[in-house]
């Protein structure tokens, strides 16, 4: 199997599918495989187009899920030979610890619909990760090394390494995952925790979520023309 050419996508639960990108590489014709940790083992490490991390409940601050030690490892292969990393959430957590950066718990939860600006736009991935974003996140990430914050609110909201991307928002996630997620009681309860409430987020939900697609399919592009580079 020739895995240069592919992207390798690693999913983590079934309530958190990878939406809109699988439609963006399907309609993109890229060639790219899913992953779902809570039922599929990992492949051997290659070097590949690209890897994408999604999110995940579990935190990356108390790794407990069998597949999180095997899956840290994973990623520092990927990395070691040379694929780029798109990280979401966790995922991005994940890729800022395996950088040497840290990750720690917030007293700020941040969910629903936040707009993310960019210091400042001299690079295509700044201008990238600009818009109005999902978050749904309680710990926050502390950059590695050598990498370059593109954005920032009152936490990291997106970090490039090199050919990696870490972004703590969903870029990902369609409003049908939205209403989903609100259907569970557990997930209202986090939302009315942060100050929020289910009927207002899907009201925000309905305004925002064309022009959210349109912002990830430019944010996915954008990535990998980098990673292409």
């Amino acid at each position: 199997m020739d895995t240069a050419r592919k992207v390798l996508v690693l999913q983590h639960q079934d309530d958190d599918p990878p939406g809109n990108l699988a439609s963006w590489l399907d309609a993109q014709e890229i060639d790219w495989q899913l992953i779902d940790l809570s039922v599929d083992q990992l492949p051997p490490p290659a070097r590949r187009r690209a890897l994408v991390v999604l999110g995940s409940r579990e935190s990356v601050l108390h790794p407990v899920a069998p597949w999180a030690q095997p899956e840290r490892e994973f990623v520092q292969a990927e990395i070691g030979l040379g694929t780029p990393v798109l990280g979401i959430c966790y995922g991005a957590q994940l890729l800022a610890q395996v950088l040497g950066g840290q990750v720690h718990r917030s007293s700020e939860p941040e969910r629903g619909w936040t707009e993310i600006t960019p210091k400042a736009i001299k690079a295509p991935l700044e201008e990238a990760v600009a818009g109005c974003w999902f978050e749904w996140h309680e710990d926050a990430i502390t950059l590695p090394p050598q990498a370059r914050l593109l954005a920032q609110n009152r936490h990291v909201q997106a970090f490039s390494h090199g050919r990696h991307l870490g972004v703590q928002f969903h870029p990902e996630i369609t409003s049908e995952q939205i209403s989903a997620w609100m259907a569970s009681e557990q997930r209202q309860r986090k939302l009315e925790e942060a100050g929020d409430q289910p009927e207002d987020l899907l009201q925000m939900t309905a305004a925002q979520h064309l022009n959210a697609e349109r912002s990830a399919a430019r944010l996915y592009e954008t990535f990998l023309n980098a990673a292409d580079s």
